[in-house]
């Protein structure tokens, strides 16, 4: 836990890496911001407050708040509550249009380039005359690439002076664009793969998914089968090749995730969650997956920690788990603490894949 400005703010969820804060100083720099501003009669629209740092301080006639994550949003409520706040607060995905039209918007600016398109984009088609965007960002991510997508959407763009290490873009005087879809198709193995913007390796197929599919060469007495942080579900699609008949489950925190599994795949069940609580013990025969180990610009390894440990408890008897890692991340470590029997299925000069079975 953190406390800033009288508030307590907490990761969530939590995180063994005391080192890492609920803000930054792109975050702080942004209410700096705010106190020139009188929102008193404005609905506004928030992006990328990962753990509730705006949302608990902000005061307007309306906030509304688009999150992606599963786990965002526990957070960002979680923290509402713990500080007592009763701000007019609305949840909605990247693809539900607000309540209100808006007049402004504050954007935390995440670490994938598409995401923050997807943010800008939305905003647009929810936004009111005269609007504006206000996103803060740390000076060590700058790129040009920031500037030249918020010029896509808005006559004026200007960059403020920095200020703990952090700065603002504030956009103004939006152009008039059509509303669309923001999809990436890519080709895998002849076959085409969408996902949505924003979601993990756009591009391209990360070469640890392709070394963790290619282990898997066989799905026979695998009946109940996880893709856990399926992403665009690549590795659901393999296991279903493998064997049509599993009861596939395709887990992942990112909404937009799960929307780009569900473009790809079907006969497959679909949970948008950050855990597995809604998952039965012992229920699983088989679970795989390229786990995520970024939170935003920031390495935590808690996160497929606790995954980990979830997926043991969710496996039967005898049941495998598969896991890609990079190479420097060290999870036989942690792995072995849950599972008797690992052996490396395979592995090269940037990752491992394991094979670890439940006794």
């Amino acid at each position: 836990m953190q406390k800033k400005d009288g508030l307590k703010i907490k990761r969530y969820p939590a995180s063994n890496n005391r080192s890492l804060q609920a803000w930054s100083a792109a975050d702080e720099y942004i209410l700096r911001h705010i106190k020139e501003l009188d929102l008193s009669e404005k609905h506004i629209l928030i992006y990328g407050d990962s753990f509730g740092y705006l949302a608990t301080q902000i005061k307007a006639k309306s906030i509304c708040i688009a999150v992606d994550g599963a786990a965002q949003k526990g957070a960002i409520i979680k923290n509402l509550e713990d500080n007592k706040v009763k701000s007019p607060v609305t949840f909605i995905t990247l693809t539900e249009e607000t309540p209100e039209k808006c007049a402004i918007a504050f954007i935390k600016i995440p670490k994938s380039l598409e995401q923050f398109e997807l943010f800008l984009h939305h905003f647009m088609h929810n936004a009111s005359q005269d609007s504006e965007i206000v996103c803060g960002f740390m000076t060590r991510h700058f790129s040009k690439q920031l500037v030249s997508i918020c010029e896509d959407y808005f006559e004026e763009v200007s960059q403020s002076l920095a200020w703990k290490k952090a700065r603002l873009l504030i956009c103004k005087k939006g152009k008039k664009l059509e509303k669309k879809t923001l999809i990436n198709t890519i080709s895998f193995n002849n076959e085409p793969i969408s996902q949505h913007y924003g979601v993990f390796s756009s591009n391209s197929i990360d070469a640890a998914t392709q070394l963790l599919m290619a282990q898997i060469k066989t799905v026979e007495d695998e009946t109940k089968v996880m893709d856990l942080g399926c992403g665009n579900g690549i590795i659901g699609l393999h296991l279903m090749k493998l064997n049509d008949t599993i009861d596939l489950h395709l887990v992942d925190d990112s909404f937009m995730a799960v929307e780009s599994a569900k473009l790809n795949i079907q006969n497959a069940t679909f949970h948008h969650a950050y855990n597995l609580d809604s998952f039965s013990d012992n229920s699983f025969d088989l679970i795989v997956t390229n786990p995520p180990f970024h939170v935003g610009h920031e390495i935590d390894i808690s996160v497929p920690i606790r995954l980990f440990k979830e997926a043991h408890d969710k496996l039967k008897v005898g049941g495998l788990f598969y896991v890609v890692a990079n190479n420097h991340l060290n999870y036989k470590t942690h792995l072995s603490k849950l599972f008797k029997e690992i052996e490396v299925a395979e592995d090269n000069e940037k990752f491992t894949t394991y094979k670890c079975c439940k006794t």
